[in-house]
């Protein structure tokens, strides 16, 4: 019984130690995570790390946050998982309460259900108390054009097994690294708890930022990383922008781009990615990302303003035993589901791709298929008989429906693949008879964007595929 009562004691001193650092320092919970998760120490199987990156400096503010209440709301499902999140909002807070609104970008760690209580301590991004040795290497010392900032990081980090370890020192050493990673290599996300900054969350440096702010602080085997925002497929911002509106920030229209998820993500790859905008489900933006991600989850259609419920993809994450990457997004898939099954007025196809190597076996396939001057007139046809894309103007942002189409040219291997989908892990159709991937076929040989598609890597890849057939093609549309 005394060994008992010792024990609770212990254990109540312990809880009240902890309580009492959160107390003093509200915006530690990276630190103490990195403790948690240190280097030093061996990672359980298949740990994960749950990051979410809200762009709403636009006409998606409201829904972000939203966004983030939903995160809050089903955090409990997966408590012992690392949940980070990285908000901008529109600056223009006019319509909020005095006493949760806030301006610019913030960074939190969720670790509640309350979303007042969260939204009160946003995280102050302190220097990295270890890097892994790769991406300091490459993303810190690399880019370090003057010596002497090289020098001095060096001093202060010494390289120990696979990682570069922070050495003691002072306040103003601290703030003096922290002033070279921030703005030197653009390495560090400057942000301040409560101050005030205004990021440009769909410039890629700013994504890149992040992921290598979670992956130092939050250590994990697996990362599952979802972005929500504007998008338009391979299309990008070259798709149309409007001007921005008075007193909104230049961004305010800006959708996120492919080739500047690329640049963000090739060095840092996630596990599973997840695109929770409109109409990235096309076989372009695939092949950009591929090696960015295992797994993609993306949407072929638009997507209402809402998007994702998060709430219903933490909670079917937490009735799972274990998390795979083939799992998470298969139930992000099923997510959206249970988020429009249930409404008429939505048409949606949402899937998960697996990138590895039966999808750019798919991909081979097609681009030889189509390359072959026999098959033209079956292409022809096909591409005449295909369904467009619901949510784009056919005239200005023409997409086909793709496994259709490769199902249809007569090319055995292809076909196998295409009627196979062994690449295609989950689809949820909502009121829709699309099939979950698109590919880029214009209206008319004037399309201004056959330029921009050129400079796609689907196109530079293979020059005599998809891309040098379309003059034929449009010559009969």
């Amino acid at each position: 019984m005394r060994r008992v009562f010792i024990a609770a004691a212990v254990a109540i001193i312990a809880a009240g130690a902890v309580a009492g650092i959160l107390v003093r320092y509200p915006d530690g919970i990276p630190e103490i995570m990195q403790r948690l998760f240190s280097p030093a120490e061996p990672l359980s199987r298949e740990s994960w790390t749950l990051a979410f990156y809200l762009a709403g400096d636009n006409s998606l503010e409201r829904d972000q946050l939203e966004n983030l209440r939903e995160i809050c709301e089903g955090s409990p499902a997966v408590a012992d998982t690392p949940m980070v999140v990285f908000i901008d909002r529109d600056d223009d807070i006019s319509r909020d309460s005095p006493l949760t609104a806030w301006k610019g970008s913030r960074l939190f760690v969720v670790t509640k259900k309350d979303y007042l209580d969260v939204i009160r301590s946003p995280i102050d991004v302190d220097i990295p108390r270890s890097v892994e040795a790769g991406r300091f290497e490459r993303s810190i010392t690399a880019r370090l054009q003057d010596p002497r900032d090289r020098d001095f990081i060096l001093e202060h980090y010494e390289k120990k097994g696979g990682y570069y370890v922070l050495g003691r020192h002072g306040r103003e050493t601290g703030e003096r690294i922290r002033a070279v990673l921030a703005e030197k290599p653009g390495y560090l996300l400057p942000l301040r708890g409560r101050e005030h900054a205004n990021l440009d969350a769909v410039d890629g440096r700013t994504l890149s930022r992040f992921v290598r702010y979670v992956k130092d602080n939050f250590p994990s085997e697996r990362y599952l990383l979802c972005i929500a925002g504007h998008g338009s497929g391979w299309f990008g911002n070259a798709a149309g922008i409007l001007p921005p509106a008075e007193n909104r920030s230049g961004e305010y229209f800006r959708g996120f781009e492919i080739q500047g998820l690329r640049q963000a993500l090739q060095d840092e790859p996630v596990d599973v990615l997840v695109l929770d905008m409109c109409s990235m489900g096309d076989i372009e933006t695939a092949w950009e990302l591929k090696d960015c991600t295992r797994y993609l989850v993306s949407n072929q259609t638009a997507v209402p303003t809402m998007g994702l419920d998060y709430t219903l993809l933490l909670r079917r994450l937490g009735r799972r035993q274990a998390l795979t990457p083939q799992d998470i997004a298969g139930d992000a898939v099923e997510a959206y589901r249970d988020t429009y099954g249930g409404f008429r007025q939505f048409a949606l196809s949402a899937a998960a791709l697996d990138l590895g190597d039966d999808f750019e076996a798919f991909v081979e396939s097609f681009q030889r298929a189509v390359s072959d001057p026999a098959l033209l007139p079956a292409i022809r046809k096909a591409g005449r008989d295909a369904r467009s894309i619901p949510g784009r103007h056919r005239s200005r942002y023409p997409m086909i429906d793709l496994l259709p189409l490769a199902g249809a040219l007569g090319d055995a291997k292809l076909e196998s693949l295409s009627s196979r989908r062994q690449f295609m892990i989950r689809h949820a159709a909502v009121n829709s008879d699309l099939t979950g991937i698109s590919v880029y076929l214009p209206a008319t040989a004037e399309d201004r964007l056959l330029h921009e598609y050129a400079e796609t890597s689907f196109a530079r890849d293979f020059p005599r595929g998809w891309v040098s057939i379309l003059p034929g093609l449009l010559a009969d549309r």
